[in-house]
């Protein structure tokens, strides 16, 4: 019965949760996550009916004092309204589409042309739905001309907005383009924005040459070299090399190119998303803690680096660092004595027997 009583509670929080989320959602794409978001409408949409069997039970239960009841009571008939089953059906296949979105920019291996490419792929899913619906709010769509949800009977209730989908979808669309589709930040004036937008769309025209797909059959042999040295003078890496590490890519097409190595590195560093920069973040805090307070901004640079995109620790092999860390004399952090070695008493009841030892080698000698 506890049990049962907790996820009761949960539900209801899960239910709270919703109905602020419809309110606030509009307009703000960049700073949400969008996969908890997902997974709290998921959870109304699952336990619909197990929601309406509690809020409904527990309108009349009398052990409740009559506030408590009128609360169920009035979340009941929200529950029930056709226009929240449309709004929840509507948010559902919307944040299908985020939330799986933002799962994908979240792979630290994934680059930034294919994180445009698949950006761009959801805005044209929103952009369809506002004339093809999902199968969530085909669902629901069929239900209010039913009214009847998951053999539930709905009803009109005044003080449920229904949300205008088309408006709804355009506006998330729109959003998605104008917060990311550019190297702006978002606390940025706007009075610049075009420049900030043609300086995103040169820099993936430059990546995209690595993308040997899309060369023509017979392309010049200079393709690309131009996008080379822009992105290398961007990255600070040596442009010639890279030149010509690009036309022997050309070439062969083969991706482990010695000459082209830097460039790609450099590449792959540029953060998709924020949850890269979260996580640069995090190992600073790990990194810069009391006990390393007085590391130099160069070593708090390559240790954080490290954290960041370096391999597992099973995989690097630190036996010679160990060995040379030791062999200057350097002791653990923690130890207060750090820079005098702390003399251990010898042991002397051995002592004439070593004595002896010496007598006897210098009788042989």
């Amino acid at each position: 019965m506890e049990l049962l009583t907790c996820s009761e509670e949960k539900l209801e929080l899960v239910f709270y949760y919703k109905k602020f989320f419809l309110t606030s959602l509009s307009g703000i794409v960049a700073t949400i996550d969008w996969n908890l978001r997902f997974r709290t409408v998921h959870a109304v949409w699952n336990n619909y009916v197990a929601l309406h069997k509690h809020f409904q039970e527990s309108s009349i239960d009398n052990e409740r004092d009559g506030k408590e009841r009128s609360k169920y009571l009035g979340l009941n008939n929200m529950l029930t309204s056709k226009d929240f089953v449309f709004n929840l059906g509507m948010l559902y296949n919307i944040l299908n589409e985020l939330s799986d979105l933002s799962l994908q920019l979240q792979k630290r291996d994934l680059g930034l042309a294919k994180a445009h490419s698949m950006i761009d792929r959801t805005v044209r899913i929103l952009e369809s739905m506002i004339e093809i619906h999902g199968p969530k709010l085909t669902e629901v769509n069929l239900a209010n001309e039913e009214m009847v949800f998951k053999g539930i009977q709905l009803h009109i209730h005044k003080s449920v907005q229904k949300i205008n989908s088309r408006q709804f979808f355009r506006s998330i669309s729109n959003n998605l383009k104008t917060r990311l589709f550019t190297t702006q930040s978002s606390h940025v004036s706007n009075a610049s924005s075009n420049l900030f937008k043609e300086t995103y769309d040169q820099l993936l025209t430059d990546l995209n040459v690595f993308d040997s797909n899309a060369w023509l059959d017979n392309f010049n042999i200079q393709y690309g070299d131009d996008s080379i040295r822009r992105l290398s003078q961007k990255f600070k890496v040596d442009e010639i090399s890279a030149v010509r590490g690009f036309c022997e890519f050309k070439d062969t097409r083969d991706e482990n190119i010695e000459d082209l190595k830097n460039l790609t590195s450099a590449i792959k560093t540029i953060a998709i998303s924020s949850s890269e920069c979260e996580r640069a973040f995090s190992s600073m805090n790990e990194v810069v803690s009391p006990k390393r307070n007085t590391l130099s901004s160069e070593h708090i640079s390559s240790l954080i680096f490290i954290n960041a995109v370096g391999p597992p620790v099973e995989k690097i092999n630190t036996t010679k660092w160990i060995e040379s860390w030791i062999k200057k004399g350097k002791r653990l952090a923690t130890e207060e004595n750090c820079p005098k070695r702390i003399k251990i008493a010898e042991e002397n009841s051995y002592e004439s027997l070593w004595n002896l030892i010496k007598i006897k080698n210098v009788c042989y000698l």
